[in-house]
Parts: C-alpha cells; sequence; structure tokens
C-alpha cells in the first residue's frame, strides 16, 4: 500500500515537470521575431549611370579646355524650344569628386529670346518665393512665353544685392563703391538685347555707369567669372552654384548650375572652376547670381506649351529665391 502511495507520488511529480517543460518550450522567443525597437536598415539606392561614350558637343567644350573633368560619365540633353538646348551631365571632377551639372544654351540667332526679371509673386514688393512658382505668377504680365528661368540677385531680409528695375520700373537703385563693379544683366528700354552690365575693376575695363532711366530690366549678382575673356572668378571652397554668361558676339546665352552638396551625388563647384567652365563655354563675360539653397534653374517641359516649369537641379534643402532671371521667348505668349 505504502509502495503504491509513493509509486503514485513519482507519477504525479513527473507528469507536473513535464507540462512545465511544455509550457517552457511552447513559450519560448522565437529566433526570427522581429524586435521592433529596432532600426530596420533600408538597402541603399543604387545610382545606376548608363554608359555613355559620346558627350553632346557643349560638354565636350569643357572637357577639351579645362583640366576639371577627369571622367566623363554621361550627358542627356533636349530641346525645349528651337534654338534652347538643355543638357544635363554627369561625371567625376579631378578632385576625385561626383559632379552633376545643368547646361542651358539659348542660341539668339534662332530664337527670339530676350530676358526678363521674376518677382516673387509678380510684385514689387520684398519677398521670397520658389523659381519654380514665381515664374508662374510672372508669366501672367511677361511679353511671351518664359521657357526657363534662374535665380537672381540675393542680399539679406528678402531684398535684391544690387541694381532692380522691372518693366522700367527702378525698385532699387544701387549707390557706392559697388555702383560700378557689381555684376548686373539686363534689357534696355525699346531693345530685346540682353546686356552684361559693369565690371570687376573700372581701372583696368573701365565701363560707363548703369543708367537707370533707359532701363527696362536690370537685375544684379555677387561674383564676376569671366570678363573680356579674362578669368576673374577664384576660390576653391564647393558649394551648390549657378552663374550665367554671353558670348562676345551676344549671340548664346550660357546658364550653368551645379548641384550639391549631396553625397555620391554631387559635392558642389568652386568659382575658380566654375570661372573656367563658363570660358570653356565660350562666355566672353559670365558672373555668379547666386549660390546656396535658392539656387535654381527651371525649364518648360518640351512639346507643351501649358506645362509647369520644372526645377531641375538638385540640392539638400531648397529654399525660395529673392529675384528671378527669366528668358523670355517673344511672340509666343500661351496666356
Amino acid at each position: 500500500m505504502i509502495m503504491k502511495k509513493n509509486l503514485y507520488k513519482i507519477l504525479k511529480i513527473s507528469l507536473l515537470f513535464v507540462s512545465l517543460l511544455y509550457l517552457q518550450t511552447a513559450c519560448k522567443e522565437r529566433d526570427d521575431y522581429p524586435k521592433f525597437e529596432d532600426e530596420v536598415e533600408e538597402p541603399p539606392v543604387e545610382d545606376i549611370i548608363p554608359p555613355d561614350n559620346s558627350p553632346t558637343v557643349q560638354f565636350k567644350r569643357i572637357m577639351d579646355n579645362t583640366t576639371y573633368v577627369k571622367t566623363f560619365q554621361m550627358d542627356t540633353t533636349y530641346s525645349p524650344r528651337a534654338g534652347v538646348e538643355y543638357i544635363h551631365a554627369r561625371f567625376i571632377s579631378n578632385l576625385d569628386l561626383p559632379i552633376s551639372m545643368h547646361i542651358l544654351e539659348i542660341d539668339l540667332t534662332k530664337a527670339n529670346v530676350t530676358m526678363q526679371v521674376l518677382s516673387p509673386y509678380n510684385d514689387y514688393l520684398y519677398a521670397t518665393q520658389h523659381i519654380h512658382d514665381m515664374v508662374s505668377f510672372n508669366q501672367a504680365t511677361s511679353e511671351g512665353e518664359i521657357i526657363a528661368a534662374t535665380t537672381g540677385d540675393a542680399n539679406s531680409s528678402a531684398t535684391a544685392g544690387g541694381g532692380y528695375v522691372k518693366f522700367g520700373r527702378v525698385i532699387q537703385q544701387l549707390t557706392g563703391s559697388t555702383a560700378q563693379t557689381r555684376p548686373h544683366i539686363g534689357v534696355r528700354k525699346g531693345s530685346s538685347v540682353i546686356e552684361i552690365f559693369n565690371s570687376p575693376n573700372q581701372a583696368t575695363y573701365p565701363t560707363d555707369p548703369i543708367n537707370y532711366s533707359q532701363m527696362k530690366h536690370l537685375v544684379g549678382g555677387a561674383n564676376w567669372l569671366v570678363f573680356n575673356n579674362d578669368l576673374i572668378g577664384t576660390g576653391d571652397a564647393r558649394a551648390v552654384r549657378n552663374a550665367v554668361g554671353l558670348t562676345q558676339d551676344g549671340q548664346k546665352v550660357y546658364v550653368v548650375t551645379v548641384d550639391g552638396i549631396v553625397a555620391n551625388f554631387s559635392e558642389g563647384i568652386g568659382l575658380g572652376d566654375l570661372a573656367k567652365v563658363m570660358q570653356a563655354l565660350g562666355c566672353y563675360k559670365a558672373f555668379q547670381p547666386v549660390s546656396g539653397n535658392s539656387t535654381s534653374l527651371v525649364l518648360k517641359q518640351p512639346g507643351d506649351p501649358k506645362s509647369d516649369w520644372i526645377r531641375k537641379n538638385i540640392l539638400q534643402t531648397y529654399a525660395g529665391g529673392y529675384t528671378g532671371i527669366g528668358f523670355v521667348l517673344l511672340g509666343n505668349n500661351p496666356n
């Protein structure tokens, strides 16, 4: 009788042990169960650049006439309007840095294009606005179709740094020591000819003062790059930058924008290299309107006069611009 009781106790303890072992096994956390507190690593986006052995004529000039391009990767091109060509190039610079560059070439012998000042919200008050929106507002009163635009002059407190004239109205007249040395671009009243005014040094390159009463459109810039085919721009500090230039005969306009600073995509450009790029393209005079987060190049999409203006360049943080430089195809207003 005692043996049966002991055997019963042993059996009961054994069953309890087996039950506990089963519960422990059943409730054990799976090795592949996700831990939500851990960050999920996403695979990096691969930047695939298709092979390209045929650079455009414009970019070939930069390759042949500067030491800035170490390895050409690719470029693409399209023409939004007759006489207007847009090129986007990717390459490795002589500092082994990736660069993304946008080039706009306007052939004035093939396109009846002039320039006009763009203002935020098409108003005369100082403010800031993204350039692609600024173009849309200014198109309403433009004398033609605005096919492209880039960021213009900037200073502080949403004001222009230089002279500022829009449709003959003088919003700001520059005075003082920089009145004749700060670069400006514009057109005179009764004309559609695009001109670059002033010079980097009046002793070396004397020019007449700007007559504001004669100006229809005028907007300033920040840094000279090329003057009378002489390299003026210097400095290696890289940034996202834009540039505007004219050939000596005034028949071609070039607008260049370099992306940045975006790691593994485009590391920006220094003023010295930007000056050499503009000179290589054939610019007799060129300057940088602005640099930094407001830098922008916008274009109309090809074949669609009603389409939006698309910002082509890439930068980390995009900010609004104070003024804009618009390129207008005369005799073709979509409104």
